[in-house]
C-alpha cells in the first residue's frame, strides 16, 4: 500500500468514527479482563471456602455423634454392677465433646462441636457472599463481552447505532461488577 491509500484509508476511517470504535473496544476489553480476572478470584475463593465449611461440618457431625455414643454408653455402664464410676468417666467425655476442653498437661484446647457449629455457619454466610460476589462478577462479564460484540458489529455494518448501544451494555457491565464489589 502506498502512502497516499493510507493516508485516504486512515482518513475515511476518521471520517466514519471507527477510530473510536476501536478504542472504545480496546477500553472494553480492558473492563473484561478486570472482570474477568475478580470472577475467577472469587470462583477460587468459593472453591476454599466450601471445602473449609465441609470440613467444620464433618468436624461438627464427628463431635456429635462422639458425645451421642458417649452417653449412650454412659447410660449402659450406670445399669451394670460397679459401673457408676464408668458411666461418670463417660459422661465426662460427652460433654467434653459437646463443650471442648481447655489446654491442659502440654495437650492443645479442643473445641466443642457448639464452637465448631458457629465457625461452620460462619463459613456458609461467608460462602453464599462469595458466590453471589462471583455471579455478579460472570454477569458484568456477560454485558462487556455483549459490548465488544455490538462494536464489531458497528465496524461490520458501519452503523453507529450498535456503537451506542455497547455504551449501554459497557455501563451496565461496570454497574454489576461494582455491585458485586460492595456486596456485604
Amino acid at each position: 500500500m502506498n502512502p497516499e491509500e493510507l493516508n485516504e484509508t486512515t482518513e475515511k476511517a476518521h471520517e466514519k468514527g471507527h477510530k473510536n470504535i476501536g478504542l472504545t473496544t480496546a477500553i472494553t476489553a480492558v473492563l473484561l479482563a478486570i472482570a474477568t480476572l475478580l470472577g475467577h478470584r472469587a470462583h477460587t475463593e468459593e472453591i476454599t471456602l466450601q471445602g473449609d465449611r465441609n470440613t467444620q461440618w464433618v468436624n461438627y457431625d464427628t463431635k456429635t455423634i462422639r458425645a451421642s455414643v458417649y452417653d449412650s454408653d454412659s447410660k449402659l455402664a450406670a445399669l451394670m454392677p460397679g459401673g457408676k464410676e464408668t458411666a461418670d468417666g463417660l459422661s465426662e467425655k460427652a460433654k467434653a465433646e459437646r463443650e471442648g476442653e481447655p489446654e491442659r498437661n502440654g495437650k492443645p484446647a479442643r473445641q466443642g462441636a457448639e464452637k465448631i457449629r458457629e465457625k461452620a455457619q460462619e463459613l456458609d454466610t461467608e460462602f453464599k457472599l462469595t458466590q453471589r460476589r462471583a455471579d455478579f462478577y460472570d454477569a458484568s462479564e456477560l454485558f462487556l463481552e455483549i459490548s465488544i460484540v455490538l462494536c464489531a458489529i458497528a465496524l461490520l455494518a458501519e452503523a453507529k447505532i450498535y456503537w451506542q448501544l455497547s455504551f449501554l451494555t459497557t455501563a451496565i457491565g461496570i454497574g454489576v461488577a461494582l455491585w458485586g464489589w460492595f456486596l456485604h
